[in-house]
């Protein structure tokens, strides 16, 4: 009998383990809200990172730096130069360290971050200082400006340009305010609507972001600011493809749960039931998202959300799109945030390069859960009785009397 409990265990223990560290290193058990011991355990571990790209010889350190830098700003990405000016202390040589840290100190404003910044950025040629000056004043342009909601002759039939309708230029003024810039127009939403039940090519998941977004845009809440600019930097990534197949999966199961087609399709037949003119067809639009959207799944929605939302307030939307462009799912997400944590911009030249092993950086702990718990003292209790099988079987053979042999 013990022999059975000892080989059953011994099959079981290595299951319950494996178990145990998929739990707690997958990611499925990451808080929404990272903790300061792990910003702080990222941020060593990025500091490492970055030391580790510099080559070893001094001699070639600033010349790698340097190039790294150009690279970015020739590319026009802003916040990858800036992140890789941060990185300076981790990448140069000690005496050039040393020289940085005492322009850095010497400086009175601004953050720690941006003094490292600015005193890095005096090390660099002065043609280079003037393309970063130059691309920094182009990319604050580029975010305090509306960009254009509709594109001719894009490459997705969603996104054309309704022409030849006055009304419909009236009513379609693009929302004011910067916060639904990216989200578009209720009147392209009408238009995109009709034209997705009468099975045209539309981008469903272009379709439903928009959606869920402008049928919140009369609400206040804190809660629906954080939803729009998140829904505003998915729509931004997904229109310029640089959203993976995994997450493009994993969105659309979520967006299809906050706005499942069961709802929406006979909300906007009927909306689109009876003639009417551009307001009032654009209300009734408006108002079938608002009845069809889903409380229960708009609420996990609203978690991956609120952590694409936090990504763009550390950094900026067009490095969020950045960022996101690695992630396959809400662990990644979670990931994502957690760089963005402890690395502000540097989380982008992070992820510019090293790719998606950047995310491996993320040092989140674990978060014990009811159910890692249970399997921990599970594998405990087996490890337990294994020690008592083998300590009883041991015991036993000690004692055992030898055996007499047989007169001849």
């Amino acid at each position: 009998m013990q022999a059975v409990i000892f080989n059953s265990l011994l099959i079981l223990m290595p299951v319950i383990g494996a178990q145990i560290l998929g739990g707690a290193f997958s990611g499925a058990t990451f808080s929404d809200a990272p903790s300061v011991e792990a910003i702080d355990q990222t941020r060593n571990n990025m500091d490492e990172a970055f030391a580790a790209m510099a080559p070893r010889n001094a001699a070639d350190k600033y010349k790698f730096w340097h190039d790294i830098v150009l690279r970015e700003l020739t590319a026009r990405d802003v916040n990858a130069a800036r992140g890789f000016l941060m990185t300076a202390p981790q990448m140069l040589s000690r005496d050039e360290v040393k020289e940085l840290m005492v322009a850095a100190n010497a400086e009175v404003t601004g953050t720690e971050d941006e003094r490292i910044a600015m005193a890095a950025l005096r090390k660099l040629p002065v043609e280079v200082s003037q393309r970063f000056a130059a691309a920094l004043g182009s990319a604050r342009n580029q975010n305090t400006q509306a960009e254009p909601v509709e594109e001719s002759g894009s490459g997705t039939p969603d996104e054309a340009t309704t022409e030849g309708d006055p009304a419909a230029d009236e009513e379609d003024a693009p929302v004011t305010e910067a916060r639904f810039a990216l989200l578009g127009t209720h009147a392209d939403l009408a238009n995109h609507s009709e034209r997705w039940l009468e099975g045209d090519r539309v981008d469903k998941l272009v379709l439903k972001i928009t959606g869920i977004g402008l049928a919140q845009t009369g609400d206040q809440d804190s809660d629906v600011e954080t939803n729009i600019r998140a829904l505003s930097i998915l729509k931004s990534a997904r229109r310029s493809r640089r959203i993976t197949p995994e997450f493009t999966e994993y969105l659309t199961d979520r967006l299809d749960d906050a706005l499942p087609d069961s709802a929406l399709k006979p909300a906007l037949e009927d909306a689109f039931a009876e003639l009417a003119t551009t307001k009032v067809r654009v209300e009734r639009v408006r108002a079938a998202y608002q009845g069809a959207i889903d409380p229960t799944g708009l609420a996990r929605l609203e978690t991956d959300l609120a952590q694409i939302d936090r990504i763009g307030s550390l950094t900026d939307p067009s490095a969020a799109v950045t960022l996101i462009e690695q992630v396959k799912d809400s662990a990644d997400l979670r990931r994502v945030r957690l760089i963005a944590e402890a690395g502000g911009d540097r989380s982008v030249a992070l992820v510019k390069q090293m790719g998606p092993h950047a995310l491996r950086i993320a040092d989140t702990g674990v978060r014990w859960t009811r159910e890692l718990v249970l399997q921990f003292m599970g594998l405990t209790a087996a490890g337990l009785i294994m020690f008592w099988v083998t300590l009883s079987t041991f015991r036993r053979n000690l004692h055992r009397p030898p055996r007499l042999e047989a007169p001849q």
